[in-house]
């Protein structure tokens, strides 16, 4: 009977070993998917990011050509990989920028539906893998920043591109 006891106790560490690996490669896995990247960039002194996604193309900024009559938060237009760009100061348009334009140096050009729009930047930061579990809600009182995410070195707030691109600022006619 002692041998039984003991075989069942071994069957039992066995597959409480195998559950556990099992546990371990799921939360692996499930680590993995929910880690996004995406394309961290400085305005207004403030990081951004946009998932990678929706990036077209990110060069330095030459040749800006503003738009007379134009908004202050839309900058001008410019020619980068082959086409014309409108290029927006996001901080301008959310309302976060508290002082004069800084020198703009960037063009991170993206894409949300065939829609293209520059946004300007002070410095592109990289590409950052942001985990699922460091996004949290952020209340700014715009739609196109709904998320912020607290990474270790900086706190990046997170635009809506969708939700920005749709604003009825960057899709009216002029009259």
């Amino acid at each position: 009977m002692a041998e039984e006891q003991v075989s069942g106790a071994e069957e039992i560490s066995r597959l409480l070993a195998e559950r556990a690996a099992q546990l371990a490669r799921r939360e692996l896995d499930d680590d993995k998917a929910a880690v996004l990247p995406h394309v961290a960039f400085q305005a207004a002194g403030q990081p951004f990011a946009v998932p990678l996604r929706y990036v077209v193309h990110a060069s330095r900024l030459r040749h800006l050509t503003p738009i007379p009559g134009g908004p202050p938060y839309l900058l001008g237009i410019c020619a980068l990989a082959g086409h014309l760009v409108s290029v927006l100061d996001v901080a301008a348009f959310l309302g976060l920028r508290q002082r004069g334009l800084s020198d703009v140096a960037c063009c991170l050009v993206v894409s949300v539906q065939g829609r293209e729009l520059g946004l300007c930047a002070e410095q592109l930061l990289g590409i950052e893998d942001i985990p699922a579990a460091k996004v949290a809600p952020f209340l700014s009182g715009s739609a196109a920043i709904s998320q912020v995410a607290m990474m270790e070195k900086l706190q990046l707030l997170i635009l809506d591109l969708p939700q920005l691109l749709s604003d009825a600022r960057l899709t009216e006619e002029p009259s």
